[in-house]
């Protein structure tokens, strides 16, 4: 086997303005409304990913702690940046779990399963610091270099089951408005309703992720090596998963190609679909009512009965589901933000993806909270009756919601203008949740209640 090393990323990225400000700095007066370039080949990736470890965050990197610091000055490899800026910006519920680990009670699909689509969802949203942990990940659980490559190509190699769920996480990721009942078909005839509603889960929490540490540019780790395993053989494999806009001008680097998505539907059409929604059949097997009570606990008395059916079903992971509810609820009240600026991010995110089970929820929310039907309207349209802190707020919602890998540093810095560091990664937080919840209630096509 034949390893290469080749520069011609490390040009691309420089172009982008990747690797010139200090570790822990974001830009101030120099950003950029440049999104990151995609990596177009194998080797272009392994590039990108060596070039991460300088990638400026968008909120500056936490201290280390003593203990953090005295393992770094032992050489220990225990230092991971997504986990540092979590802990320094988060309220602690947000930072509750949730998170899909190697040994999760509950799941049976297995941790490189899991590993290979959540490299795919990163791939198809160009986060290059998740794409970073999951090729780590995979080389350590004994999956090769031409096996990860193969997941950018055309998959004819895998089994039918596998070609399904690798589509189904692509779908998932790029086109979340294809979700339903045809999605969970293609899936029955190798999956259960268990395994089915794992990989949902687990697809939704990738998504989830991508748009936390994506739009930070969170940096890699030093001590992760990318260019020492590039085989000669697949380092010309063109990505036939990432969303390369076939536009751009000569010499400029690939970016993603913006979704589209078509014109938000008008106030009758959408009380239409919620109409719809009521009206669909449960199409997976959901936890009884007791049984979920009795794994939520004391957090049981937060919903009325009958419990809501997305709750029913993240109670059937007993440990990770139940750690997102507590996510979920938290992302609604702790913290700064204003709690009715989110359940307008949460509106905003739902009405993109056209989670119909997710934008009946938050309709009823923004009623709750003393909102008319007309003001929750206006948030549809062109939102002139808002301040222009809240625009901005939204157009952030729309964009990291429909189009991730079109974040820019320019992007996150007009927030920094507004809102205290603390609250816009609060505010990156609860639009990755939204768009989990969306992901996790169509890629169910959940019934409203």
């Amino acid at each position: 086997m034949t390893f290469i090393t080749l520069s011609r990323w490390s040009t691309l990225v420089m172009l982008a303005g990747v690797l010139v400000t200090p570790r822990g700095m974001a830009r101030s007066d120099e950003s950029s409304d440049r999104p990151n370039p995609i990596p177009e080949t194998r080797a272009d990736l392994k590039q990108a990913l060596e070039a991460s470890k300088q990638a400026r965050p968008r909120l500056p990197l936490p201290p280390l702690s003593a203990e953090e610091q005295q393992r770094a000055n032992s050489g220990e490899l225990g230092i991971v940046n997504n986990g540092r800026m979590r802990r320094w910006y988060l309220p602690e519920g947000f930072t509750a779990g949730g998170f899909p680990r190697r040994d999760e009670s509950g799941m049976t699909l297995g941790y490189p399963f899991q590993t290979k689509l959540f490299w795919i969802v990163s791939r198809a949203n160009n986060c290059t610091y998740c794409l970073g942990h999951q090729e780590s990940k995979l080389a350590s659980v004994g999956v090769t270099e031409r096996e990860i490559a193969s997941l950018d190509g055309d998959w004819s190699d895998a089994s039918p089951a596998d070609r399904a769920a690798y589509a189904l996480a692509r779908t998932m990721t790029l086109d979340p408005l294809a979700l339903g009942k045809d999605q969970l078909d293609a899936l029955r005839p190798w999956y259960t309703d268990a395994q089915i509603a794992e990989m949902i889960y687990v697809i939704s929490s990738f998504n989830a992720m991508n748009r936390w540490t994506g739009a930070l540019n969170i940096p890699q780790e030093e001590h992760r090596d990318y260019l020492g395993s590039l085989d000669a053989a697949v380092a010309s494999l063109a990505s036939q998963v990432a969303p390369l806009d076939p536009s751009r001008d000569s010499g400029e680097p690939r970016i993603a190609a913006p979704q589209q998505r078509p014109p938000l539907e008008s106030w009758d059409e959408v009380t239409a679909k919620l109409a719809e929604c009521r009206e669909r059949p449960l199409l997976l097997d959901l936890v009884g009512d007791e049984e979920a009570k009795e794994r939520l606990g004391d957090r049981a008395s937060e919903f009325e009965e009958p419990m809501p059916h997305w709750v029913r079903l993240l109670a059937r992971f007993p440990g990770v589901g139940i750690q997102r509810v507590a996510i979920l609820k938290a992302v609604e009240r702790e913290g700064s933000l204003d709690p009715l600026l989110r359940a307008q991010v949460a509106w905003v995110s739902a009405r993109h993806d056209r989670a119909w089970y997710a934008v009946g929820h938050a309709l009823e929310r923004l009623r709750a909270m003393g909102l008319s039907d007309e003001q929750i309207r206006a948030i549809d349209g062109d939102r002139g009756s808002l301040d222009a802190t809240d625009r901005l707020v939204l157009e952030f919602a729309d964009r990291l919601t429909v189009d991730p890998a079109l974040v820019s540093d320019a992007d996150v810095e007009r927030l920094r203008a507004e809102l205290s560091d603390h609250e816009v990664a609060e505010l990156i937080a609860v639009i990755a949740e939204s768009v989990f919840f969306n992901r996790l209630t169509e890629g169910a096509a959940l019934p409203l209640e």
